[in-house]
């Protein structure tokens, strides 16, 4: 049997796949209108009154107030915030097919190793949970953690685990169930002179988990009173374990980030427990490293807000310039919250309690403000040399920040420093282009980038109704191909799609050629066919996969079906294409006259009659006339 391309195995995935089902696992859904639709609170946005639509025939969603829609995929990668591949992998597994290594980026033996590290490395949580609720060993361990104020609650959820005083406790219990070079793969032991050895002894274990909730390291924890140089210890990286990726508790905390749209993050894995312990749920932790670019780009998937919180020490405040950088850098919502007294999050949730926490979390400063505070707090304002070296060092923080075409905040930014420094604002703008100029890290905005912003502008235009008289022709003409798919080659042969105006509009014709002409190519026939799956994987972003589905629900409105399948006109060209493909020629033609109409009267009136350019002007305007009437008859 040959294997699958890409695109047969994206439709394997999704026919084995019914929406509504996926759905309504996550989403309360109510069947209407004999089975044809289903609706439900939207899970994108606060929804009180439901309003998103489910079509089991059609396979697609749509929200009909954040305009959120698309196919299993778009649901996929807006629910679980991941790439299409990964939404791909998702649906895959949850239908119990076979991944292709194109999907993975594994070979079948590859993902064979892969599925056998999750199961070692859940086996091993489960030891070391199951001694720390009940070996005798573990007794310090449990008193260590009664004394951090950590509740039974919090050991079950976390499934914290304990790790006696034995080198090869684990070895010994895996003899039977799996081989030595797994676990070394897993990294649960190690290995010195051809001799293994266990990770993590004598420690308290906390279970590190990616986002689908699956174990993939651990972090031990020392108990008072070891001579170990390190308290705290992870594994070492594997091939499912990134530490620069992955934030500890990330798991737990998705879904209150994502209700939020605000996230906590803390340094450390008692932190991370405590805050949960007292109902602050969207809090994630670092894995003993600082910030990376990846933490950053994977907590901006769910939250807009982000509050780091640092101990109150000089060693947190350093930190938290540290990581100022990072987020402005990926235009993020930043908040820096320092604890007063050098007090870390468990003892100051522990003195003070939760709704302190909440409020002192209120008054965060942004993270401009927080550093403009560092830079004054460094060198003053006291004299000129002062401000301009507080002024240097601002202008290197705002060099980092994207200059976005659709954004005010550096304009504002520019303000504020010009405010508080006393300086002209052309004088700042200036000094910040030479900064920019001359600076390795700047950032430009290419041309590529500039058109999407563009294009995301007028996607969102689209969805919200705000047609022009132009827009409305085009849609029109989108809706009856949508509609019915087999008259595209009418389209094709009739006009071009040079012709639409809307350059949105324009690409999603094309793309409907170029899916027609791609499948021709894997046809027997030789002839191709337009699906509405098919078109949405063609789409790049999820704005244009809402706009299909939009355009697919106002040809359903209207009752397009119905009205192709009546009148025709003598050719056998349903009235309603007729009319929309002559909507549009009639719109090019009256431009074109218009056009006509500029040159005559433009055009010298000569005394011995017409010159030749202006009579073939005159003929054109007749034959505009006379095929546009043509038109209207429908002949």
């Amino acid at each position: 049997m040959l294997p699958l391309s890409p695109q047969e195995f994206r439709e394997q995935v999704r026919s084995h796949t019914d929406i509504v089902g996926l759905i309504g696992e996550s989403v309360g859904l109510e069947s209407r209108s004999g089975g044809r639709e289903h609706v439900g609170l939207c899970p994108f946005h606060d929804d009180h009154n439901p309003s998103m639509r489910v079509y089991p025939e059609r396979q697609t969603f749509r929200c009909w107030s954040c305009n959120t829609g698309g196919d299993c995929f778009t649901f996929v990668m807006e629910r679980e915030k991941v790439t299409f591949p990964e939404a791909l992998e998702i649906l895959a597994r949850r239908a119990n097919l076979e991944i292709p290594r194109f999907v993975s980026g594994h070979s079948p033996q590859q993902e064979t190793n892969r599925a056998r590290l999750f199961e070692v490395l859940q086996w091993a949580e489960q030891q070391f949970h199951q001694t720390l609720m009940e070996s005798p060993a573990a007794q310090p361990a449990r008193e260590y953690l009664k004394q951090r104020g950590m509740t039974g609650q919090m050991v079950r959820q976390f499934r914290l685990g304990f790790h006696p005083d034995n080198w090869e406790w684990l070895i010994d219990r895996a003899k039977g169930k799996f081989p030595l070079n797994l676990l070394l793969e897993a990294r649960l032991i190690g290995e010195r002179d051809n001799r293994q050895f266990d990770f993590f002894v004598n420690r308290v274990m906390f279970p590190i988990h990616n986002e689908r909730g699956q174990a993939v390291s651990f972090g031990g924890r020392v108990l008072p009173g070891s001579n170990s140089d390190a308290k705290y210890w992870n594994g070492p990286e594997s091939s499912v374990f990134h530490k620069s990726r992955l934030l500890f508790a990330i798991d737990h905390a998705r879904e209150a980030i994502r209700e939020s749209n605000e996230a906590f993050i803390v340094e450390g894995y008692t932190d991370c427990i405590a805050c949960h312990q007292f109902g602050i749920a969207n809090v994630v932790g670092t894995l003993g490293t600082a910030l990376t670019d990846e933490h950053v780009s994977a907590i901006k998937r769910f939250a807009r807000k982000v509050i780091l919180v640092f101990d109150g020490d000089q060693a947190g405040q350093d930190a938290a310039i540290r990581a100022v950088e990072k987020f402005l850098l990926q235009d993020v919502d930043l908040r820096i919250l320092t604890l007063p007294e050098q007090m870390d999050p468990a003892d100051f949730l522990e003195r003070e309690g939760t709704q302190a926490f909440r409020e002192i979390a209120e008054s965060a400063p942004e993270a401009w403000d927080y550093r403009f505070r560092a830079a004054k707090a460094k060198f003053g304002l006291n004299s000129i040399d002062a401000r301009q070296r507080v002024l240097d060092e601002m202008l290197s923080v705002l060099a980092c920040v994207p200059q976005m075409a659709t954004s005010v905040r550096e304009p504002l930014l520019i303000a504020n420093l010009a405010q508080r420094l006393q300086v002209p604002d052309e004088v700042i703008r200036r000094q910040l282009a030479e900064v920019r100029t001359n600076s390795p890290r700047k950032i430009r905005l290419e041309n590529s980038n500039e058109n999407r912003i563009s294009e995301d502008v007028d996607v969102r235009r689209l969805l919200a109704g705000e047609l022009s008289k132009s827009d409305r022709v085009e849609c029109d003409l989108l809706e009856v191909i949508f509609t019915a798919p087999q008259l595209l080659t009418n389209v094709i042969n009739t006009i071009k799609t040079s012709q639409l105006r809307n350059p949105i509009l324009r690409r999603v014709l094309e793309m409907c050629f170029e899916e027609v002409q791609s499948t021709s190519e894997h046809q027997e026939s030789g002839s191709g066919q337009l699906t509405l799956s098919g078109l949405l994987n063609r789409m790049p972003n999820q704005q244009m996969k809402s706009l299909i589905v939009w355009l697919d629900e106002q040809a359903n409105a209207k009752g397009l079906a119905a009205k192709l399948e009546g009148n025709s006109t003598e050719s056998g060209i349903p009235q309603v294409l007729h009319d929309s493909i002559g909507a549009i020629l009639d719109r090019d033609a009256e431009q074109t006259h218009q056009n006509l109409a500029v040159q005559l009267t433009e055009s010298k009136d000569g005394r011995n009659g017409l010159d030749e350019a202006t009579e073939q002007l005159l003929r054109q305007a007749a034959e505009f006339h006379q095929k546009r009437a043509t038109r209207k008859a429908g002949v």
